[in-house]
């Protein structure tokens, strides 16, 4: 648009009053006729005409430059001698709006790119979402010490994995079982039944259901009446997912077998027979695939290999394999839309694959020469996208990673403690106290490896298991270089019996820096000492190993149709309070681990006939602290 500031040098020049033929007097405010009536008439004039929009509040005379379209005289004559300077001001502004509506009906506008300056912050936000950019931290606001827990269990064997499309869970088991639950709605409520300020007193709630309610469960092998053919597990079922949609359930098995159900009435579906080797791992990318029409499935597996699969309601279908690892692929987890990363097991190696460009990036594991346990598997491993994921072996560390970088950015070691040396008659048959003493004198205690590893997508909040009776949380910084403790999930709760000076111990150990080249956290004359205070040994919440984690984010926005836990009972009644934010965990618990027979649990903390621990799962309830902020 045209401006006084923007118009050519030469049609800015002021005009200025012929005076050649009138030499200038040298009198100061004398013109050259010799009139001194006006005193500085023609100074004012040529000072009146330099006058910006921004000086226009401070002058009384304001008058109109050339660039309006108005001259000199026309703008005196239209000004009043009881115009006040405001009125003047509003005028001069509603002819300069009047130029701009010209110049818009001469060159036009588009609509869509005015608006974009208003939506462009929401489109960012959608778009980060989608590609998982979106970054919140809320570890520090959630309350895991006092997370409310409850175990549920079916007659089966050691529970190998679990998944969660809330409000319905899915546990697998190693005797070839599949069971569909129902979570509780939590009850959160502090005050109930307490005398309120007036002094009356308020009705008890009714008591809710804690644990998760058994909806359906298939085992073995089932018949298809509308085909007739036979489908389902001859072998330990190892994984299992379910679809961002919720309407599909992924099993793989010992036997080989990729199986696909019908979440809602858990017939199978579909058995794929591809793999040549068991099944160790199943992920669901979040969103469908660009590149097909339907839900993109990823699975790992013995035979050193992932494909992809591409499910929907018009059929199921195998897409593509994926080479490179050197060993078993010990865990699989879906990053973004064509992408997914895993990790080999003994080639200590974890890998990020570009379906879409067919390319991947290898990232090597395995600690350093002077590290006081070496990596020999990388069992787990979690996405943290777009960029970063994390990954747990079996010398007790956990790492987190970069897309960008070959090495881990920060590693903490033996995250999870490690094992209690047994007593000497377990250790050496001699019968000579004092020769059983020298015999194991060099033997030091093993760091438990990290069973299994979860994220919140998003989020700053990391969990990992293991044998130890824990589930532990764990926050990635701001500039998601390094991991911090947060502690064990549930810690002071009741049941979880934790002394004073056993909770100082473990925060000075999480506290302490994680390097490459740290000792043993104890040495074996302190382990023994340790062994022995009965004071000071916890009692864990979880008596079993740590199989599977799978969580997500209790929000009331999120209620779906049809969920009376999670929405009201009639449309009539007043919706009820909105239910508190914050997380639900739930793990896969058993006396085994998942890929072996061994047991892990049983010289740790009891003895007797609850020393080989349980077989089942549990739920935490994480709610936001009391100080959280709005």
């Amino acid at each position: 648009m045209s401006s006084f500031f923007t118009l050519p040098a030469s049609q800015r020049k002021r005009k200025r009053e012929d005076r050649s033929t009138a030499p200038a007097s040298k009198k100061r405010g004398v013109t050259s006729n010799g009139d001194s009536g006006k005193k500085g008439a023609e100074k004012t004039r040529d000072r009146d005409q330099s006058i910006s929009g921004s000086d226009l509040e401070d002058d009384d005379d304001i008058i109109e430059s050339g660039e309006l379209g108005e001259s000199d005289e026309e703008s005196g004559s239209e000004s009043d001698e009881g115009e006040t300077a405001a009125e003047r001001r509003l005028k001069l502004a509603e002819r300069y709006l009047e130029n701009i509506r010209e110049e818009v009906d001469e060159a036009g506008f588009d609509a869509a790119e005015i608006d974009r300056d208003l939506i462009a912050e929401r489109l960012k936000e959608d778009v980060d979402e989608f590609k998982g950019r979106a970054y919140r931290q809320i570890a520090s606001q959630l309350s895991f010490s006092t997370a409310s827990h409850s175990f549920f269990r079916a007659d089966t064997q050691s529970t190998t994995s679990i998944t969660v499309h809330a409000p319905y869970v899915y546990t697998v088991s190693k005797d070839k079982t599949l069971i569909k639950w129902e979570l509780a709605t939590p009850d959160l409520t502090t005050n109930s039944g307490m005398n309120s300020a007036d002094g009356t007193s308020k009705r008890l709630p009714r008591p809710q259901r804690k644990k998760p309610k058994r909806l359906n469960f298939v085992r073995g092998i089932q018949k298809v009446t509308e085909s007739g053919e036979e489908h389902g597990h001859t072998g330990s079922i190892l994984s299992v997912a379910v679809s961002p949609s919720g309407k599909f359930v992924a099993t793989g098995g010992a036997d080989r077998k990729l199986i696909i159900w019908d979440a809602e009435t858990m017939k199978p579906m579909k058995t794929f027979t591809q793999h040549r080797d068991s099944i160790s791992g199943l992920a669901f990318t979040r969103h469908i695939s660009s590149m097909s029409s339907g839900e993109q499935l990823f699975s790992g597996s013995f035979d050193r290999t992932i494909k992809t699969w591409s499910l929907s309601s018009a059929g199921h279908a195998y897409v593509e394999t994926l080479f490179g690892h050197q060993d078993n692929v010990a865990s699989v987890a879906a990053m973004t839309i064509d992408q997914c990363v895993s990790v080999g097991a003994r080639d200590r190696t974890a890998r990020l694959w570009k379906v879409a460009d067919e390319t991947q990036l290898v990232f090597r594991g395995g600690s350093s020469k002077n590290a006081a346990y070496h990596e020999n598997n990388l069992d787990c491993v979690a996405p943290l996208p777009p960029n970063h994921f994390v990954t747990g072996s079996d010398s007790g560390a956990i790492s987190l990673w970069s897309v960008h970088k070959k090495k881990p950015l920060y590693t903490i070691p033996q995250a999870h403690g490690l094992d209690p040396l047994p007593p000497i008659d377990h250790l050496s048959s001699e019968q000579d106290q004092e020769t059983a003493r020298l015999n194991s004198k060099h033997l030091r205690r093993m760091p438990r490896w990290i069973t299994a590893l979860a994220t919140v997508p998003g989020t700053d909040i990391v969990l990992s298991g293991s044998w130890d009776g824990w589930i532990r949380a764990w926050q990635v910084s701001e500039d998601k270089k390094t991991i911090h403790p947060l502690g064990p999930v549930g810690a002071s709760a009741p049941g979880a019996m934790i002394t004073p000076s056993l909770q100082l111990k473990q925060t000075l150990a999480f506290d302490a820096p994680a390097k490459d080249n740290d000792s043993d956290h104890m040495d074996t004359d302190a382990n023994s000492k340790d062994e022995g205070d009965n004071e000071e040994q916890p009692e864990p919440l979880i008596k079993g190993v740590v199989n599977d984690i799978a969580v997500f984010e209790r929000r009331c926005e999120t209620t779906k149709p049809g969920q009376q836990q999670f929405a009201p009972s009639s449309p009539s009644k007043s919706a009820p309070e909105p239910q508190p934010t914050g997380l639900c965990i739930v793990a896969a618990i058993g006396k085994e681990h998942r890929l072996g027979r061994w047991n892990c649990f049983a010289n740790n903390f009891y003895t007797g006939s609850s020393s080989n621990g349980r077989n089942g799962a549990m739920v935490f309830e994480v709610s936001f602290s009391t100080s959280k902020q709005d």
